[in-house]
């Protein structure tokens, strides 16, 4: 038994009043004796151990009494584990993220957790709730409620290790007990579950989706290019195989323009739309699913594109560079370095200084001027060139060296062959060189050389080999590899508009006009606008958009209210792969599987048997004693 207020047990040293009024009472009576009730003698002796028991019985109910309202008044209690008298600072992580719209056994799962929280949670609790997006610090369920409920999915979650460091930063008081309640769908999105962080008591609400059939649109792309037309490739997935067709259909500026089908019999398809781009695309595809929502349509808009500006500048053979950089997607000039004219640096969005054997310092001074523009270089040695030490960011051949090497790393990681590859190749027939003009270890390098020194590097906006290309000295442009770098280089140096993007990841857009001044670009549709990162340029502003934005759709890029063009925006599908963590990666010993039987179990855990109101009914049955022995006991 504890108490809340230990101090009040002083109060027991009331116990003696009681006694002192006992031994008043017990005062010894003069004998007298008298003859003529010697008779009586044995009535007497009687009446007096008569008296002597009612006035013990009377001490013992009134010092019980006493010692009753003094215990109730320390408010005594039985804990109902061994945590439960330590206080206590709780963070709940609600799942938002676009899985919890499946189906549970009372609706939809994220709804039927907000729901179960209103109604369970007692309304003197305070808490600290956070969601994907929003954190609400000492908080109760009466002040949060409105906010949950009208709060939406979010297709960027928090990874687990994520929740767990945030739900340590909130509970920031080393003094309690701190306890994390994740309330989520627990979907596999990593190998293995994280251990507990240490300090931190954790507590599982699996909310288990019944199983459904999930139907969504993938990805959609230009598959082929005509004159006057093109056309978009739909990928649909399905978990199961559906015998009927599918029917996709899509809207341009919400007019229903075309409908197509897909067999999903094997799980996947394509469809395809064709599509006149005598006006801009500014569309929707969609389908009708009763699974997950969220990847049922796909937002698509296609501008008039702005083809990528290259500039070849050769001293030597550089027909492969034509063939890479095709007039569909590229405006390519090559040029002899002793015919350039420095009027089309500033113009270009990609230099390609091909195996230049003399770099002039009026060359260099254009070339600085164009880099610091935001333009991007491409710098492909000579074995005999001279000192370009005065361009930014490039070196000079430093330690030629004519040992063969092989090219046999890559770095698969790097932006420009990000997405390239399906598999991370290594059995592949090595490019090889003969000679070197730079002996260097790149922090960050494209392709390494078999000892470690980089072939390819990045620093700034200038891309380096370290060997010339001819074929004298390589076989690196009979390689696979040379059109997906030389190409990523060029699309890289000018981020055109795509069909559209994904929200939450860093997505840098080039938009072809020029703003001066406080001049400002903005991104609106009929929900919200924002106005996001830019740099202005000579012929372009780059915008930089990371995760600003919060719903899918298409967004009108804005100038002094003229639209400039149309952007499309659509949730990550990583969200719709419905594969969940089982009750053994989870740890079954603090699984719940509602928020109705987490409540239940925390209260045993916390909850405590309070005493006090016993001890006001001893208290009262004392006092009764005492009068019933005053009034009966003779």
């Amino acid at each position: 038994m504890i108490f809340k207020n230990p101090s009040i047990l002083y109060g027991l040293l009331f116990l003696i009043v009681p006694i002192i009024i006992h031994l008043f009472q017990l005062r010894r009576f003069t004998k007298v004796p008298f003859t003529n009730v010697a008779f009586l003698k044995p009535l007497i002796t009687q009446t007096r151990k008569s008296r002597q028991l009612k006035k013990w019985l009377t001490l013992l109910a009134r010092m019980a009494a006493i010692a009753c309202i003094v215990f109730a008044f320390a408010q005594p209690f039985i804990p109902g584990s061994d945590v439960a008298t330590q206080e206590k600072e709780t963070a709940i992580y609600l799942d938002n993220s676009f899985s919890m719209q499946s189906s549970g056994s009372k609706g939809e799962l994220y709804k039927t957790a907000v729901t179960d929280l209103l109604e369970r949670l007692p309304n003197d609790q305070r808490f600290t709730l956070f969601t994907n997006d929003n954190t609400y610090r000492n908080t109760t369920k009466k002040e949060v409620s409105n906010d949950l409920l009208k709060s939406g999915y979010q297709s960027k979650p928090l990874s687990y290790d994520q929740i767990q460091l945030k739900a340590n930063a909130l509970l920031n008081d080393n003094n309690k007990r701190n306890e994390l309640i994740i309330i989520s769908d627990f979907q596999k999105t990593i190998e293995t579950f994280p251990d507990t962080l240490a300090g931190l008591k954790r507590e599982l609400v699996f909310l288990k989706a019944e199983e459904s059939n999930n139907v969504s649109i993938d990805t959609a792309y230009i598959s082929s290019r005509e004159t006057n037309s093109i056309d978009i490739s739909v990928t649909v997935t399905s978990d199961k195989a559906i015998n009927n067709p599918v029917t996709l259909s899509l809207e341009n500026n919400g007019v229903l323009v075309a409908k197509t089908s897909v067999d999903l019999s094997n799980l996947k398809d394509t469809g395809t739309f064709n599509f006149e781009t005598s006006q801009p695309l500014q569309g929707r595809i969609y389908l009708d699913d009763n699974s997950l929502t969220f990847d049922n349509e796909l937002y698509v808009s296609n501008n008039i594109e702005r083809k990528i500006k290259v500039l070849a500048i050769n001293d030597v053979d550089g027909e492969f560079l034509q063939r890479i950089f095709t007039e569909d997607e590229f405006d390519f000039t090559a040029v002899r370095a002793r015919d350039l004219n420095f009027n089309l640096l500033n113009e270009k969005n990609l230099i390609i200084l091909n195996e230049l054997k003399n770099i002039s310092l009026n060359l260099a001074q254009e070339i600085n001027t164009y880099l610091k523009n935001g333009g991007y270089l491409v710098v492909i040695p000579s074995l005999d060139q001279s000192d370009n030490n005065s361009i930014t960011n490039v070196l000079s051949s430093n330690s030629i060296s004519e040992k063969e090497k092989r090219i046999t790393e890559i770095n698969f990681n790097h932006p420009i062959l990000k997405g390239v590859f399906n598999k991370q190749i290594s059995n592949f027939q090595y490019p090889k060189v003969n000679a070197t003009t730079n002996n260097i270890n790149a922090l960050d390098p494209i392709l390494k050389f078999e000892d470690g020194s980089s072939f390819l590097f990045q620093k700034g906006n200038v891309y380096s080999f370290t060997a010339p290309l001819n074929d004298k000295n390589s076989n690196f442009k009979n390689s696979p590899l040379i059109v997906p770098v030389l190409y990523n280089m060029g699309r890289g140096s000018l981020p055109v508009p795509q069909l559209y993007y994904h929200i939450g990841e860093n997505n840098s857009i080039a938009v072809s006009e020029t703003i001066i001044s406080d001049e400002i670009l903005e991104l609106k549709n009929e929900f919200s606008s924002i106005i996001p990162k830019q740099r202005a340029f000579d012929s372009f502003v780059l915008i930089e958009i990371d995760d600003e934005l919060n719903n899918s759709g298409n967004y009108k890029v804005l100038k002094d209210e003229e639209i400039i063009t149309t952007l499309s925006f659509n949730n990550s599908r990583k969200e719709n792969k419905l594969e969940y963590f089982t009750t053994k990666d989870l740890g079954s010993e603090n699984i719940v599987y509602s928020v109705e039987d987490l409540v239940y179990k925390l209260s045993k855990e916390d909850g405590v048997l309070s005493l006090w109101k016993y001890f006001v009914i001893g208290a009262l049955f004392f006092l009764i004693c005492e009068l019933l022995i005053l009034k009966f006991l003779k």
